[in-house]
């Protein structure tokens, strides 16, 4: 892997492809996303700003920000979602708890630039709560606990259907599994359906499907992105902080019409890349482009892995 350096954005999260040579990507540490051209490393001006196209909804500055996760496009709406996390230290963050989406339009100078689309949801965990299915989660217990703890609640994979639906993947809590010495193993990671993500927006109450578990060896979802059809790629890592890097990321490639999961690792070797994002640009279904948030002051990391 030959991995090129973008700057202008430093903690990156969610990303989506906007066409064959655009990326729009989120940082979770602010509340802004920039858009960057893949033959070029520095962020493209302006960068669009949250609080502006949701005045009065969007602060910007300490505490507010959504901790943007998860990307995905339906059409020309690019939905975008929040942690649903605490911070670290297990301080609830409603500002975090939050789906969002808007449509980006180019101008005649190249300029890239956003429009908001409905409203802002913010009662996903509630909702979840409420229903039934979603029971043996304990979302109730999970909302309240740090996000890399045991049993504590986050957000970051987000990915589109061909039936226009959105998958949400949770990296915290896993399902089932064992405690041992503080930690679980074995444990599955779980995706939501929310099968009506336009109308919702527009004001209608949600819809979900039944859940989804999958084993990913005990890992939760780091990201998802759809490659074609009912095919997607999961980027799977650790649910915990791994701070010694010992637990390396990994691939895999789920068909996610099969009554029973059918799931394959891919043979990556991806080193210690911390991954935060996978996108794929329209029409390529032979490559991911996987973006690592390493800790560099001043941009990220992009490495296109052959699937």
């Amino acid at each position: 892997m030959d991995p090129k350096r973008y700057r202008g954005c430093t903690n990156v999260s969610g990303a989506v492809a906007i066409d064959a040579n655009h990326f729009v990507v989120a940082d979770d540490e602010d509340n802004l996303l920039g858009v960057f051209d893949s033959g070029h490393e520095q962020v493209l001006p302006p960068r669009i700003a949250l609080s502006e196209l949701f005045a009065g909804e969007i602060e910007d500055g300490k505490g507010c920000e959504i901790d943007l996760e998860g990307a995905a496009a339906i059409g020309d709406v690019y939905f975008w979602i929040g942690s649903h996390s605490t911070n670290k230290d297990g301080e609830r963050r409603p500002s975090r708890h939050r789906l969002l989406a808007l449509q980006i339009q180019r101008n005649a100078v190249g300029e890239f630039s956003g429009q908001r689309y409905g409203q802002i949801y913010r009662t996903l965990i509630d909702d979840l709560i409420l229903d039934r299915r979603f029971k043996p989660y304990r979302l109730d217990k999970a909302v309240g606990i740090a996000p890399k703890a045991l049993g504590g609640l986050s957000i970051e994979g987000l990915a589109a259907t061909p039936e226009q639906s959105l998958l949400i993947g949770f990296r915290n809590p896993l399902a089932g599994g064992t405690e041992k010495n503080g930690s679980l193993q074995d444990g599955k990671a779980l995706i939501v359906p929310l099968l009506n993500p336009r109308n919702l927006l527009q004001g209608q109450a949600a819809k979900f499907g039944d859940p989804i578990e999958l084993d990913l060896g005990g890992y939760g979802i780091r990201d998802i992105a759809r490659r074609q059809d009912n095919e997607y790629l999961i980027v799977a890592g650790p649910y915990h902080a791994n701070e010694d890097r010992r637990e390396k990321h990994r691939l895999y490639l789920w068909h996610s019409n099969h009554r029973t999961p059918k799931l394959k690792r891919l043979d990556a070797d991806l080193g210690d890349l911390n991954i935060e994002a996978a996108f794929l640009f329209p029409g390529q279904t032979d490559r991911v482009e996987l973006l690592s948030d390493d800790g560099d002051t001043k941009g990220f990391q992009c490495v296109s892995v052959r699937l």
